[in-house]
């Protein structure tokens, strides 16, 4: 196992794609794995997805229960009820992939989000669509910590209040399920929980600035410049790890 004790230099980093990563899933309703991940595992592999599923768990929490009035959990059932064995596969998958191919799942899976971001593809919110999205979460989420682009693709189409809403709510059990998981299958103990605890109060600042300053931020800048941001994570990472 790799050492606790995160080197001073990582660990300032780590908290920054924590900080940023916060930040934008606070404007938007999305976006913290897909910013922190690449980020964390270039930085060191052994933050993800443990610790870094750990703050995504606490930053989510805040979130659910600011946005908890628009939340609708009939529409979500669907959703959370197949994110349950998504989630088995996940730590499944995890047990099977070198950190070669945790890096090019995660680099995949992120240019899933961005492609998301970029194309306005709505697909109808049927019962059907939401179980997909909820099982493709439950996977991707609990191997690689970024759940987020599925569910994104299935309610891209609604009210931007409705997705922050729903979004927040559902990502606080996903979370949980991926954090169940990963301690189920020996992937997150005392060492992942010791390197995630000093970058949880990172996240937190993250949130709490984004609700203070959204409004003052061009929609447009947080738009291209967080999509910028993962690509160029994603680029690092795999010269990082493939060389």
């Amino acid at each position: 196992m790799q050492t606790v004790t995160l080197d001073p230099s990582i660990l300032i980093l780590a908290a920054l794609a924590c900080f940023t990563g916060a930040y934008v899933q606070t404007a938007i309703g999305f976006g913290m794995a897909v910013i922190a991940a690449p980020l964390m595992f270039y930085l060191d592999p052994a933050l993800v997805p443990g610790p870094l599923a750990f703050v995504i768990l606490a930053m989510c929490t805040i979130n659910g229960w600011r946005f908890r009035q628009g939340l609708e959990l009939k529409l979500l059932a669907p959703a959370l009820l197949a994110r349950i064995p998504g989630s088995v596969v996940g730590v499944i998958l995890l047990g099977l992939m070198s950190q070669q191919l945790l890096a090019i799942l995660i680099a995949l899976v992120i240019m899933l989000g961005v492609l998301v971001r970029l194309v306005d593809i709505a697909l109808p919110m049927t019962r059907t669509n939401l179980a997909i999205g909820g099982f493709l979460s439950g996977v991707m989420g609990t191997s690689t910590t970024i759940g987020g682009p599925p569910m994104v693709l299935v309610m891209h189409g609604a009210d931007m209040h409705r997705i922050r809403a729903n979004l927040a709510g559902f990502f606080v059990v996903s979370s949980l399920m991926s954090m169940i998981a990963l301690v189920g299958g020996g992937y997150f103990g005392q060492a992942q929980l010791l390197q995630a605890a000093p970058l949880v109060p990172a996240a937190l600042l993250g949130n709490w600035l984004a609700v203070r300053t959204l409004h003052r931020v061009s929609k447009p800048v947080m738009h291209y410049g967080s999509l910028s941001l993962c690509t160029l994570a994603v680029i690092g990472m795999l010269i990082n790890t493939l060389s």
